[in-house]
């Protein structure tokens, strides 16, 4: 009796190997299918999509597709890596998890890279609704010249259309964040301080942005419902509208919280921009409308204006704004 037991129970266990191993395999063939599947949608979008091979790994507990130079392009935007690794767990049907050794993407005659990269894309419906990017060692360029470099950047993307025709509308939507971003010599050598800082931003980017120019002969804008910046002593939290001028430099206005406006006053007289005493008049002004915040630090509330080139703190004039294309 004990022997017949052993026995049903091991065919019992080998029956289930068996429907495990057949159904992870047949899942694996699926994902590949619906993944040429895609591919062939995004073609017919007018999107290039490429890859030189594909694997599919993982088994029993979870699937781990890997492709081997996958490439993606539409309308002047293109990103790229060596292989890129998506995981999806049967237990966690709303989220897959990606992973690539670099990352490099180029667009709007600008690119950047990261390295180690990470990321996840959120699925609702069977739709991705969000995409969640971080990397090491991101640098980034505007045609073949350098802006600078940070430690490490993460971009969540809540929404990325950019051949969108009403110019009112979210082409891309998202937060972007820098940690210890250094800015390359030749910008660096017209700011305010060479330390390297940190910036939070969030908002949306409303208009086709095929081009630059395309983008902002039509209207387009950006919204930056969130600016927040630590760099040095000074410690901005605000928020902008922004477009380009005829020049191609940015254009706008909005509002910050600032703090540190005293070290900001005293390198600015440093750099010739202000006197001294006018210096003196603007710590002793800006002492009297500063406010603490909700950790006791003062601050104080000032209008954000860019124009003619210039980004202005008020009525002062505290950095260069280059044109984005040559």
């Amino acid at each position: 009796m004990t022997r017949r037991i052993l026995a049903w129970l091991l065919a019992a266990a080998i029956a289930i190997a068996a429907v495990v191993a057949i159904g992870w395999h047949v899942l694996a063939r699926q994902i590949e299918t619906q993944l040429l599947a895609w591919a062939e949608a995004r073609r017919a979008e007018g999107y290039t999509v490429a890859w030189q091979s594909v694997a599919v790994a993982g088994f029993p507990s979870s699937f781990i597709l890997t492709l081997g130079q996958p490439r993606i392009a539409k309308d002047g935007w293109a990103a790229e890596a060596p292989t890129l690794q998506a995981t999806w767990l049967p237990w966690r049907i709303d989220r897959i998890d990606l992973a690539a050794p670099r990352l490099a993407a180029a667009g709007l005659d600008a690119a950047g890279s990261a390295e180690t990269v990470s990321g996840t894309v959120m699925i609702e419906g069977g739709l991705a609704r969000q995409l969640i990017v971080e990397g090491h060692g991101a640098t980034a360029r505007l045609r073949a010249d350098d802006i600078g470099r940070a430690d490490r950047v993460r971009l969540v993307i809540d929404r990325f259309d950019p051949a969108t025709k009403d110019w009112q509308a979210d082409s891309l939507a998202g937060k972007a964040t820098l940690w210890r971003a250094q800015p390359a010599p030749h910008i660096a050598s017209q700011l305010l301080f060479s330390d390297p800082f940190d910036l939070d931003l969030e908002g949306a980017i409303k208009g086709t942005i095929a081009s630059l120019a395309g983008w902002r002969d039509a209207g387009g804008t950006a919204d930056l419902t969130r600016l927040q910046l630590s760099w040095g002593p000074l410690k901005l939290d605000g928020n902008a509208t922004l477009a380009l001028d005829a020049q191609m430099r940015p254009l706008g206005a909005g509002t910050a919280k600032l703090q540190g406006l005293g070290p900001v006053l005293d390198r600015l007289v440093a750099r010739n921009q202000i006197r001294a005493s006018e210096a003196s008049i603007a710590k002793i002004v800006l002492g009297l409308l500063a406010q603490p915040n909700a950790s006791g630090a003062s601050e104080v509330s000032v209008p954000l204006t860019a124009q003619d080139g210039k980004l202005f703190l008020g009525p002062v004039a505290v950095a260069t704004l280059r044109p984005l294309t040559p």
